[in-house]
């Protein structure tokens, strides 16, 4: 092979691999406040004006930010299951019943679990992860969506900030979770990304779990119900923050279908 056929060769290697990373980046993000639960409605309604008026200041990688209303925010999430981008939900401790249908009634499939799996993240505050909905869907909520033997029983779990929450969540104080992960249950095809608070121990709050060779996320802020007053709606830019500068996001592993290729595998192994 001569000199210029090898330079035909790596231009067009070069042009493969521009093409094959293009999927780069986070997309849009919907904030959901219209149910909450273990957090006062007003309350609710201040942190997510934080994020509102100040994510994209932070974040520039992140597209449009929006409210959405029960009937608005699964469409929302539907059209943006397979878009390419990692998309973003963020709840105040209740799950919308058009993205999950209450008392589990869709154990599987539903938007919210598709959403996830096809490389978007959804972040929860106050009230346990998927727990609370019109009727309650209790711990099945957050197992049948993620598809782990999973629980967040951990009531009175003193948390501090760890060196990775020093460092991506400066925001972060010390605070009591009761609802906290727990990174012995967290296994395949998922591992814990980021532990930003701590017990010391096993404990986590907040903190995200990914799911491997995926963009999906899910992650929990500090689910407890008497602080008011917790930054919560800052701890989330600094989540949303952490999440936009790691290498999956920025430079995915492989081009669109990834996502999809990964939904696929774990529904058939479940």
């Amino acid at each position: 092979m001569n000199i210029r056929h090898l330079i035909m060769l790596f231009t067009l290697l070069a042009a493969f691999a521009i093409s094959a990373t293009s999927w780069a980046g986070l997309g849009d993000v919907a904030i959901f406040s219209e149910g909450v639960g273990w957090i006062t409605q007003e309350n609710a309604d201040i942190q997510r004006a934080v994020v509102f008026d100040n994510l994209k200041d932070t974040v520039a990688a992140v597209d449009e930010v929006v409210y959405k209303t029960d009937a608005e925010i699964g469409p929302w999430a539907e059209e943006r299951i397979d878009d390419e981008h990692a998309d973003i939900i963020i709840l105040f401790g209740w799950t919308p019943t058009t993205l999950y249908t209450p008392g589990n009634g869709q154990a599987d499939d539903s938007i919210m679990e598709r959403f996830i799996y096809g490389g978007n993240v959804v972040l929860n505050c106050s009230d346990y992860i998927f727990y609370v909905s019109e009727s309650n869907n209790e711990v099945g909520g957050l197992q049948n969506i993620i598809n782990l033997n999973v629980e967040m029983w951990g009531a009175g779990t003193q948390i501090t900030p760890t060196d990775l929450g020093a460092e991506h969540t400066p925001s972060l104080v010390n605070f009591t979770s009761e609802r906290p992960f727990k990174s012995e249950q967290i296994v395949d095809p998922w591992t814990v990304e980021a532990a930003f608070g701590d017990n010391g121990a096993t404990f986590f709050d907040p903190g995200i779990i990914k799911l491997n060779d995926s963009s999906g996320r899910v992650g929990i802020c500090m689910q407890e119900p008497s602080g008011g007053d917790l930054p919560r709606g800052q701890v989330l830019i600094e989540m949303i923050n952490f999440i936009s500068k790691q290498a999956d996001v920025a430079t995915p592993v492989e081009p669109a279908g990834k996502a999809t290729t990964t939904w696929g595998h774990i529904k058939n192994i479940k």
